[in-house]
């Protein structure tokens, strides 16, 4: 419980800083924000005026606590291109990219564990090269390049969905789900093929200690010494690397969503950054930038849990 109330306070203490940082950078752009909004018609009695209403004139340090304390009140100011509030204009958005971020990462973890325990096993030479051309083959193909690939086979070829008709995910959540299920295949390809590979590389090394040796001297059968104990050390490094990806996950669904044309944060970040709507961009940066810590919060936890090692190093 100790290290778990730890983990947790060093989240919170990460989020703050992360929040500072997405506040700040936009205050070294160059223009006024009541620049942008005026457009032509910013004069310099214009942009005094709008600053003074919309309270740029103040100090920086008032600004950021009241933008901080409007997280938790919903009050992330005001869009400069839609003109309403930014929560209002996120909302909808959040729950598509995170259903998106956790299919894909369902699926790496589904896919990539018992696919990594096949290949740790040891094929033929044929078989072992075949795997590697293909485990290379699926980690340097960009996602955009294959959610282009996925969207001609099932939406123009097969027809399994309507490309850039997202159904609402409100009103039909199962046609959504099968939207997206594409769209997280295309992010979870490439990490599949590196978690299996590190997967393999790891139990191998393991199978290759002097406990499993031992194990299997005394006549324990080789798959159960495999399940019981090499898988249970094995996954410690994978479970971090998992959380790991949860950043390129984050990152590749803000261009798969351009892909398949999802309505989520990470086409409407793009959006507003070319619009130069800061306040939307913030407020998006700082949620995805959540998911990420969250997440390697919770594999933290996790291999604390599976590795007793851990549990008395986070106890002293």
């Amino acid at each position: 419980m100790k290290y778990v109330c730890k983990r947790i306070l060093m989240l919170l203490v990460t989020m703050v800083i992360v929040s500072l940082l997405a506040f700040a950078a936009f205050e070294l752009i160059h223009g006024s924000a009541a620049e942008i909004m005026l457009g032509t018609q910013a004069t310099p009695e214009r942009v005094a005026e709008l600053e003074a209403e919309l309270g740029l004139d103040r100090p920086f340090a008032v600004r950021y606590l009241e933008w901080l304390a409007g997280f938790f009140t919903g009050d992330l100011g005001i869009s400069y291109s839609y003109s309403q509030p930014v929560w209002e204009l996120i909302a909808p958005k959040v729950g598509i990219t995170l259903c998106l971020s956790l299919l894909s990462f369902a699926l790496i973890a589904v896919v990539s564990i018992p696919l990594g325990l096949w290949a740790s096993r040891g094929h033929s030479r044929v078989g072992d090269a075949v795997g590697t051309v293909l485990d290379q083959l699926c980690m340097a193909v960009p996602p955009f390049f294959t959610g282009i690939l996925i969207s001609w086979l099932f939406s123009i070829t097969l027809r399994w969905f309507v490309h850039g008709q997202f159904p609402d995910l409100g009103a039909d959540p199962t046609g959504a789900f099968r939207y997206l299920f594409f769209a997280a295949a295309a992010i979870a390809i490439p990490r599949i093929a590196m978690t299996v590979r590190m997967l393999r590389s790891t139990i191998q090394g393991e199978m290759r200690r002097d406990y499993v040796r031992t194990a299997i001297s005394r006549g324990n059968d080789r798959g159960a010494v495999l399940r019981r104990h090499v898988l249970r050390n094995a996954l410690v490094p994978v479970v971090t690397f998992l959380a790991q990806t949860m950043a390129e996950i984050v990152a590749a669904g803000i261009v798969v969503e351009q892909v398949f044309a999802i309505p989520g944060l990470g086409r409407l970040l793009v959006a507003s950054i070319s619009n130069r709507d800061y306040p939307v961009v913030q407020a998006i940066v700082v949620i995805l930038a959540f998911w990420v810590v969250l997440a390697g919060t919770v594999a933290d936890i996790v291999n604390q849990r599976i590795d007793p090692r851990l549990r008395l190093g986070g106890a002293s």
